[in-house]
């Protein structure tokens, strides 16, 4: 799906990344470019070989990947071999069953961001017993595996792997249409590469959430908003806190 991790990019060069470069087949390179020209391109090798990574400063996974067997080793090199923040969305989560006990021995700082859906799939847990208990299961799993996880919803929890806990309850219904978890992962990516892990993913979300409700305060309603709608609203935003 062409379109994720499209948007994925756009979002991260909007929240302020220098030099975003996507590495996907090259099939699909014709489909993402002319949507974000500023990105750059690493062609995805046979095999499940990762291509040469060396000398970026975070990585992200997931997005539109799919879930065959050959992505599923994409993400076990990722996770075995590359020392750099790595943020894992979507697919990613998915392909990272059998993979948990790995993400305790990475010295660099390792994102998941499911919904609760994934984050059930990832804990053998029901979607209820998630939401009963969103707090404690997100404190228990990171902790366990030394991950930063963040749990969206109406009010996204966000868990280091000391256990400190953060919530977010800026956005609105406007952001539960596809693509949006695609957009907050490229602005999370962005604030990951600027600031220490627990403030880019709280600044990130609160960037996310408090776009989609400018945008619905004036021009946008919550039923037509959509996730690029917010990419290009994040202008706006920056505008807002920095003046």
């Amino acid at each position: 799906m062409p379109g994720s991790v499209a948007m994925t990019a756009k979002a991260a060069l909007r929240s302020g990344a220098g030099l975003i470069a996507v590495s996907t087949d090259p099939e699909a390179i014709p489909s993402i470019s002319p949507y974000v020209q500023e990105a750059t391109f690493v062609e995805g090798k046979e095999g499940g070989q990762v291509p040469d990574l060396e000398g970026y400063d975070g990585i992200a996974v997931g997005m539109g990947l799919g879930r065959t067997a050959t992505q599923k080793t994409v993400v076990e090199r990722l996770v075995h071999e590359k020392e750099t923040p790595l943020l894992v969305d979507a697919d990613g989560l998915y392909l990272l069953e059998g993979l948990l006990p790995e993400l305790e021995k990475r010295e660099a700082p390792t994102v998941l961001t499911p919904h609760p859906g994934e984050f059930a799939h990832l804990t053998g847990l029901s979607i209820k017993e998630v939401l009963n208990s969103p707090f404690s299961h997100s404190k228990e799993f990171a902790e366990k595996h030394g991950v930063y996880l963040v749990l969206k919803g109406p009010s996204t929890i966000i868990t280091g792997p000391d256990g400190e806990q953060r919530v977010d309850i800026s956005g609105n219904a406007g952001l539960a249409k596809g693509g949006s978890g695609d957009v907050l992962s490229g602005i999370l990516l962005s604030m990951l590469m600027q600031v220490e892990v627990m403030d880019a993913l709280s600044n990130g979300c609160f960037l996310h959430g408090m776009t989609a409700d400018l945008l619905v305060q004036d021009g946008h309603s919550k039923v037509d908003l959509l996730a690029s709608d917010v990419i290009e609203g994040l202008s706006r935003t920056f505008r807002t806190f920095s003046s």
